[in-house]
């Protein structure tokens, strides 16, 4: 298996190597830094109660890859940390209590990119859609009351005599849209994107029934830098 593996890791480098050995190809190639805020939240399915919580806001950043396959088309390959999870605030006996549900992820997304050239004109449209898979790096739970502030990690909550376990990998969808604004040898990148997350990340044990998938907005700016243009 481990020499499946390599060679398959090997064949695909050679090919990446000959794509990019050919001639007038880097014309076509791309990369770039975004990074911006999001807003999070988590929908969560409970047969025995109906459950909604508040959207936290969090960051994203990360790195992107793109090859321009057409005018009009645009296959990138991107990766970014993005803070995920959701909050709620609630009165007991009077006083004001907030818990905060903290997910880091890294994420790997390939979005394939509609572009809408504009003749005469330095910004670009773009439409995007594609898969997410998200790498869990952290989960947290924070709590606030009466000015007394804790954070503990999800898996020490004691929930049926085990903690708040989440399952390590998240698979989604994004779609969204941006513009290129053409600057330099570059172009200052404006993305809006939606990441739908399809995996029901609880793990927990003794709650099997209950269902909770991450929901996501991105707001990013950033830098492309375009090669051999």
């Amino acid at each position: 298996v481990g020499e499946m593996k390599r060679a398959s890791s090997f064949l695909v480098a050679a090919l990446l190597l000959a794509f990019l050995a050919t001639p007038g190809f880097t014309q076509n190639l791309s990369a770039g830094v975004q990074g911006g805020i999001d807003l999070s939240n988590l929908s969560i399915d409970d047969p025995t109660e109906d459950v909604s919580l508040d959207s936290s806001l969090g960051f994203s950043g990360g790195a992107f890859f793109a090859v321009d396959l057409h005018e009009y088309f645009r296959l990138q390959f991107a990766g970014q940390y993005v803070q995920k999870g959701a909050e709620e605030e609630d009165v007991v006996d009077g006083v004001t209590a907030t818990v905060e549900f903290n997910l880091a992820y890294l994420e790997f997304m390939v979005p394939a990119t509609l572009t809408i050239p504009i003749e005469n004109s330095p910004v670009t449209p773009r439409l995007f859609a594609g898969p997410a898979v998200g790498i869990e790096l952290s989960c947290k739970i924070g709590g606030e009351a009466l000015g007394v502030s804790v954070d503990i990690d999800c898996e020490e909550l004691d929930i049926n005599g085990g903690g708040l376990q989440t399952k390590s990998v998240d698979v989604g969808v994004l779609f969204g849209g941006g513009l290129d604004i053409a600057l330099g040898a570059g172009a200052i990148t404006l993305d809006v994107l939606y990441n739908l997350g399809l995996t029901d990340i609880n793990d927990a044990p003794g709650a099997e029934d209950v269902s909770i998938k991450n929901q996501n907005i991105q707001f990013l700016a950033g830098y492309r830098f375009f090669f051999g243009a």
